[in-house]
């Protein structure tokens, strides 16, 4: 008589095992006790580290953190967690150093780490111009917001925006940007024709930049408007197409917004003011010889 066997499930599946991103917005917090610093290492808002935090509280039941006004440190709970989880992380760490170390020295590869809106705005358009005149290269890009770390990936060079924190890196100026005001034409055909007028609009944030547009506002000198309402999204992009739609009014960055498709027809800047202050995109070679030759081959011609 054939038999029929009926295999248990595992009493903890793979859901006790949280997303990645909140175990690194985990370490990095409970590691220097400062959810600001923890944002500021993984590119993200605090607001963001908190919510992944709180996340992993809920799911566990537990409290990891205990929270002061200006300070947090770490319950029982969350000690132990922390040991388990640096060293879950330091395991798939090197894991992940132990593959790339096996694709070392493939000198026909360039990699490159971007953010998103860099890489669609400015690399992507160049790739035609760069394939012609480097066609044996094969070119990576990784778009994203995480700082790149040299020590465990194949990156040759980093992009990043802003000021940069990681010491012993070299970097370099790139292209110098300013906060442009950019929305739909319906909204300028409703008499948005000053800086004043935006207390009659929605102003769309980027959840990464919560002080560009009060930077901006103050420049402009009416640091206490009050807008008819704020919306917060967490990419470029979509904040770009949230202003097309006509949801509010966004900051771009002049002079790269003009090379998106659609700007001056379906995406308009309102005002003629231009602030003083200016951001950069920097640029920084990874510290080895591979990315010095690899920048010196790609800079040829």
């Amino acid at each position: 008589m054939s038999q029929i066997h009926l295999l248990k499930s595992p009493d903890l599946p793979l859901r006790a095992i949280p997303p990645l991103t909140a175990l690194l917005a985990f370490e990095r917090a409970a590691s220097q006790l400062s959810f600001r610093r923890a944002a500021r290492d993984l590119a993200l808002s605090p607001s963001a580290i908190s919510h992944q935090i709180r996340g992993l509280e809920l799911q566990f039941g537990v409290k990891l953190f205990v929270r002061g006004a200006r300070s947090v440190r770490l319950t029982a709970d969350g000690e132990r967690y922390l040991a388990k989880v640096s060293a879950a992380l330091a395991t798939l760490q090197e894991a992940g150093r132990e593959m790339l170390r096996r694709r070392r020295g493939n000198g026909d590869e360039f990699w490159i780490s971007a953010l998103p809106f860099f890489t669609s705005t400015v690399l992507i358009p160049a790739l035609a111009d760069f394939k012609r005149r480097h066609p044996a290269t094969t070119l990576r890009i990784e778009a994203t917001h995480q700082y790149a770390d040299f020590n465990s990936s194949q990156v040759d060079v980093a992009v990043r925006y802003g000021r940069e924190h990681s010491t012993g890196l070299k970097f370099e100026p790139l292209v110098e940007v300013r906060g442009l005001p950019v929305c739909a034409p319906e909204l300028i055909k409703r008499r948005l024709r000053a800086p004043e007028d935006l207390s009659r609009e929605v102003l769309i944030h980027l959840t990464t930049q919560p002080r560009a547009w009060p930077a901006w506002l103050k420049e402009a000198g009416i640091p206490q408007l009050t807008p008819r309402g704020h919306l917060w999204l967490d990419s470029v992009p979509a904040m770009l197409e949230a202003a097309e739609q006509g949801l509010g009014v966004t900051l771009a960055m002049a002079p790269l917004i003009k090379a998106r498709p659609g700007f001056g027809k379906t995406l308009l800047a309102p005002f003629d003011f231009e602030p003083a202050t200016v951001r950069r995109f920097i640029w920084c070679p990874a510290p080895s010889r591979r990315a010095t030759a690899a920048l010196a081959h790609c800079g040829d011609g």
